[in-house]
């Protein structure tokens, strides 16, 4: 009797020795640890926290103060434009140390080029049923509400934003229109965001910046230095006393960095373009410190674009990067050739907020449109049928890179968004747990992560009606608890573009080992392709799914789970290696239809 192609690949996967297997596996596949090659990795925790956050006690702002109406020339009719009006009364209340301040109900009608600006510090503003509208305009860009350097312990609430979608004027200045946005947090400390409707903005409804500032002049401000290679780089390496040692390994500042200008913190990376790892390989580095008379102080092991705490007494640096060379040549696209390698930078994003209780409705690209941010508890918020122009999901993490750290998304519901739910291009240390993700009217329901997100955790949440996409340049990923209904597609794929991951490679194309994806304790339920580079399962159900075996497939482990239903389908020429051990019930085995080959259709 001839064997099953399952069978078949059981009974070769045993019959190999350990060194036999961990050759003809994926070099990905086999790793047992994180440090094999590519340089040294530190993984930092991912944020966890009570459920939920406790928010700002409105008892405590004793200095309550409403807006005076009449003072300050203000119509809330919506009948004209209030933007100076308004802020001139924000600025009034904080001059005067009122730190609960209630708009009166009503519309206020936002002028296009001036937002209502909040810089105030332990302050609640409760604009208490009221509006704010965005008048009808043509602008490419517009933000209604923008929070800036210098807010801290700030909570806006109890209010809706407007903006003029379904009167905006798209033909008279030509372009996407995408930037024209709700409430922006440009930066601050501590800031909480609760209770607010943000519908019909003509681009996204909540948006973040990278940088923390608004102009170029601010932006200059918050550059340090610039490295450049020839000038201020050399071979070689620093001792445990921090002298000049040499090193065909690695490489090191010429002459000591002067801290003088530095502020408390700071960060290093290539801090513009796409961000990554275009010069500096590594995402792991070392800085000595020296104190006024450079005497060395002590060594630090730092992560590119992670903040660094300056200590007390250092008034000097050297830097030591673990590779022979940076060279001025960009490993991937993004970074230009020929000019600086490094920044050091103290940008000033969002930091420490807390948005929760909110609905982010209707809105024609983006409900979370975060481009940068640090420490931020997003739960408890509905975002619901956003998207009409690209990229048109209910969250996008893009721009801010790997800049956007340490993100906890938790109990929000994302329904009905026109590309899908959440989109996730970057970001480091991101936590995704019990939200729900659903379609409606029709509307994909797409979760996708790229693989340069890095050190995420996506645990504990639904997903129905699902074309779901995790990837992972580095194994660095979680997924526990999940449980995934009537999808379409489950894709896990490592990404071996060898790019912007952050491991150095001692040769072009070098394979990394990495751990494998493995999905625990999942729940499978009318699945129509389970697929990817990894068909890795621990203590999970399975009912009604298909299980494709793909050419890119590089193993295939199924442990301990219930399989219930199920087809496990060929679609490749050889079967991977193949584990299946302690699960209650097997697999149906299927061989894929031939694909029709190009060119041999039939004419019309």
């Amino acid at each position: 009797m001839k064997k099953s192609f399952l069978l078949t690949a059981l009974m070769f996967a045993a019959s190999l020795s350990a060194q036999e297997r961990a050759a003809w596996m994926p070099e990905e596949a086999t790793a047992t640890d994180q440090v094999a090659d590519g340089g040294e990795r530190i993984v930092l925790p991912v944020t966890f926290t009570n459920l939920p956050k406790a928010t700002a006690d409105m008892s405590k702002f004793t200095k309550v103060w409403t807006i005076d109406l009449e003072k300050f020339k203000i119509k809330n009719d919506a009948s004209v434009t209030v933007s100076d009006e308004l802020n001139a009364a924000l600025q009034y209340a904080k001059e005067q140390g009122y730190n609960r301040i209630i708009f009166p109900k009503g519309k206020y009608l936002i002028a296009v080029g001036k937002p209502v600006i909040l810089d105030h510090k332990n302050t609640i503003i409760d604009l208490n049923g009221a509006e704010l509208i965005m008048e009808p305009n043509g602008r490419q860009s517009y933000q209604i509400v923008e929070i800036i350097n210098g807010a801290e312990n700030l909570r806006l609430t109890n209010g809706t934003i407007r903006g003029e979608r379904y009167q905006h004027d798209f033909t008279t200045v030509k372009g996407s229109h995408e930037w024209c946005a709700g409430l922006v947090l440009h930066s601050g400390k501590q800031i909480e965001i609760d209770h607010l409707t943000i519908t019909e903005c003509t681009g996204s409804a909540l948006c973040s910046s990278t940088s923390g500032t608004r102009t170029r002049p601010e932006l200059l401000s918050r550059i340090f230095m610039s490295i450049y290679p020839k000038k201020h780089l050399e071979q070689g390496a620093f001792d445990a006393k921090g002298n000049k040692i040499v090193s065909a390994e690695k490489t090191r500042t010429i002459n000591m960095i002067n801290l003088a200008k530095f502020e408390d913190q700071f960060e290093i990376g290539y801090l513009a373009g796409y961000q990554g790892f275009p010069f500096v390989l590594g995402r792991v580095y070392q800085i000595y410190f020296y104190d006024k008379d450079k005497n060395f102080i002590g060594m630090q092991k730092c992560l590119q674009y992670r903040k660094i705490k300056r200590p007390e007494n250092a008034a000097f640096m050297h830097l030591e990067f673990n590779q022979p060379e940076v060279t001025d040549q960009p490993a991937h696209f993004g970074a230009a050739a020929g000019g600086w390698v490094l920044r050091i930078n103290n940008f000033l994003p969002p930091t420490d907020v807390h948005v929760h209780d909110c609905k982010l409705i209707n809105n024609r690209n983006l409900g979370f449109g975060l481009s940068g941010g640090q420490r931020w508890i997003v739960e408890n918020n509905e975002v619901i049928g956003n998207g009409g122009c690209a990229p048109g999901y209910g969250m996008d993490l893009e721009d801010g890179w790997e800049l956007t750290q340490d993100i906890v998304f938790r109990n929000n519901l994302f329904k009905g968004n026109v590309s899908g739910g959440i989109v996730i291009c970057a970001g480091s240390e991101l936590l995704f747990e019990n939200n729900r993700f659903e379609a409606d009217g029709g509307r994909p329901n797409r979760i996708v992560f790229y693989g340069r997100t890095y050190n995420y955790i996506f645990r504990n949440n639904y997903i129905k009606d699902g074309i779901v996409s995790f990837g992972s340049r580095t194994g660095i990923a979680t997924f526990e608890g999940n449980t995934y209904e009537n999808c379409k597609r489950i894709t896990v794929f490592y990404d071996n573009k060898g790019v912007a991951d952050g491991i150095y490679r001692k040769e072009k194309g070098q394979a990394v080992r990495t751990l494998p994806l493995t999905l625990k304790k999942e729940k499978f339920i009318n699945v129509q392709e389970l697929s990817g580079t990894y068909i890795c399962l621990e203590d999970c159900e399975l009912k009604n799914v298909n299980a494709v075996v793909g050419p890119t497939t590089g193993l295939v482990s199924v442990k301990n789970s219930k399989i219930e239903d199920s087809t496990l389908t060929k679609d490749c020429e050889k079967m991977p290696t193949v584990i299946m051990d302690g699960n209650s019930g097997t697999f149906t085995e299927k061989v894929a239809p031939p694909k029709p080959k190009k060119g041999k259709g039939k004419k019309k």
